[in-house]
């Protein structure tokens, strides 16, 4: 992404108005973008010492059907990411700022429940989606308890944590729910994202198959097809898919 002045720029689209700390928040979104639709976002100089930059696309010398695609792609997607960003950025500072800590599980460093749920309702105000929820249930926690005490199941659960948090990109959003239960946001999910994810996740937990605390996983997965689905629910309806 561009963040040198630019004037002008031939074959460009302004869609979105930004703060230039919003626009560097989302960069490793606004990367992808750049990566699958072959186009370069820029942000419009400013000579008023104004802090709001127009966000560009610059669609280069690209074919007209592909830029058609492309355009229809950034007129959809580029709006709701800015409003998203923009709520993600403002509560990250407001928690900064008040040195909360309660967003973080003590033990495995992953979001707590409460603080998931806040970061769905989040992605419900700024209307984000399509938004897939993993649900995620460690099977055998409480018999590795029982037989082997606390501090096995314990590891166990920090284990599960480091694959699910390893395999992650940087923008999902990964919550502790219960002792043995997680879940998993991801925001603007592409196709075929969930699979890849799920794949990645199954080959870490393959490498402990034959160790006495290994990670056998049940899941449940849901997802928003459009703005009136509510992340929450769905967070609520995948955890239900999984095994008592």
């Amino acid at each position: 992404m561009k963040y040198e002045n630019t004037n002008t720029v031939d074959d460009a689209v302004y869609f979105g108005i930004v703060e230039e700390p919003v626009a560097r928040f989302l960069e490793s979104q606004l990367k992808g973008l750049e990566d699958d639709y072959k186009v370069e976002f820029f942000l419009e100089s400013k000579e008023d010492g104004n802090a709001m930059r127009r966000l560009g696309v610059d669609f280069g010398d690209m074919a007209p059907d592909a830029k058609e695609e492309a355009y229809g792609v950034m007129q959809a997607l580029v709006p709701a990411l800015l409003n998203y960003g923009r709520q993600q950025y403002i509560e990250r500072q407001l928690l900064s700022k008040k040195k909360l800590t309660v967003r973080d599980d003590p033990l495995t460093g992953l979001f707590t429940a409460d603080y998931l749920m806040d970061r769905a309702y989040v992605l419900n105000r700024a209307e984000i989606f399509p938004t897939t929820v993993i649900a995620v249930k460690l099977k055998f926690w409480k018999d590795v308890v029982e037989k082997h005490g606390k501090d096995s199941g314990d590891i166990l659960v920090q284990l599960t944590a480091s694959i699910l948090s390893k395999t992650a990109d940087k923008d999902y959003l990964i919550g502790r729910m219960s002792d043995d239960v997680f879940a998993i946001l991801i925001p603007l999910v592409k196709h075929g994202e969930t699979e890849g994810y799920l794949k990645l996740v199954d080959e870490e937990c393959r490498m402990y198959k034959d160790s006495l605390i290994s990670p056998a996983l049940a899941m449940g997965i849901t997802a928003t097809s459009n703005k009136t689905e509510n992340v929450q629910e769905k967070i609520k309806e995948a955890i239900a898919q999984l095994p008592q």
